[in-house]
């Protein structure tokens, strides 16, 4: 049977939580043996991704990339926090700025697997369909 990388970084999830600092380098080193054992290590990118995945969410954390035409001021950034806070029932929020001109202004968050598109790009693209009706 073979284990995907799903379950490889729950299983490391479990074994070193709540440890200590020293306990977790062990675990992690006997982990990587053991993918190693099984040739799995291909999958070791994806376990990474998955465990940090796992970890935000047990311990109340959203990654956001938040997409804008320019730089976000800081309040601008602590609004996107509080709407993340409100609507994820989050603790802490992690934003990655990518800027990307062409979307003209707004801006677009991608939470894991969900994205909330508020560019103007949309916007405009969203009026030229309707008027088209």
């Amino acid at each position: 049977m073979k284990i995907t990388a799903t379950q490889y970084a729950k299983s490391l999830y479990e074994v070193t939580r709540e440890k200590s600092q020293n306990e977790i380098v062990v675990m992690t080193e006997n982990f990587v043996k053991v993918l190693a054992k099984n040739r799995q290590t291909k999958l070791a990118v994806k376990i990474i991704k998955k465990f940090g995945e796992l970890y935000n969410k047990e311990n109340g954390i959203a990654e956001v990339e938040v997409i804008s035409s320019r730089k976000l001021e800081a309040d601008q950034i602590g609004q996107i926090e509080k709407f993340i806070q409100g609507k994820y029932k989050v603790s802490e929020v992690i934003i990655n700025n990518k800027i990307n001109e062409s979307i003209k202004g707004g801006i677009i968050l991608k939470i894991g697997d969900e994205i909330l598109d508020a560019s103007v790009e949309r916007q405009l693209r969203e009026l030229r369909n309707n008027l088209r009706k």
